[in-house]
């Protein structure tokens, strides 16, 4: 989890305590996050977009 909120605060341009405020507001609406790709075009965007489909 570290690593990945060190790369998510260099890229993009966050302090460390925004970026694990980030992570904790992921983590406690993951759901909704869900939701919401569903319903936009995004996931068709994301790299890992045919995994996230996976999980419809």
């Amino acid at each position: 989890m570290e690593e990945f909120i060190a790369k998510m605060s260099d890229k993009v341009g966050i302090d460390k305590s925004t970026a694990e405020k980030v992570m904790e507001f992921m983590k406690d609406h993951a759901d909704e996050a869900l939701q919401y790709l569903k319903k936009s075009d995004l996931v068709d965007k994301l790299p890992f977009g045919d995994k996230i489909k996976g999980l419809f």
